[in-house]
């Protein structure tokens, strides 16, 4: 048996959505600032983090 999404929580998976692209939009231009190997090891642990959740998020809308 399949469980479909409420709106309410489509709308509430679309806005998580929206923020981890924005997140990872925003550490990959950081990113290029950064000088310290130590941080941009961090930060590329989060782009590849937060590009697994969106593409999580997008399979849990596609259901």
């Amino acid at each position: 048996m399949t469980k479909q999404l409420a709106t309410h929580e489509k709308l509430e998976v679309h806005e998580l959505l929206t923020f981890k692209t924005s997140c990872v939009t925003k550490a990959v231009a950081m990113r290029e600032l950064v000088k310290d190997e130590k941080l941009k090891q961090i930060i590329d642990e989060d782009i590849q983090n937060s590009t697994k959740a969106i593409e999580d998020l997008k399979s849990i809308l596609q259901k």
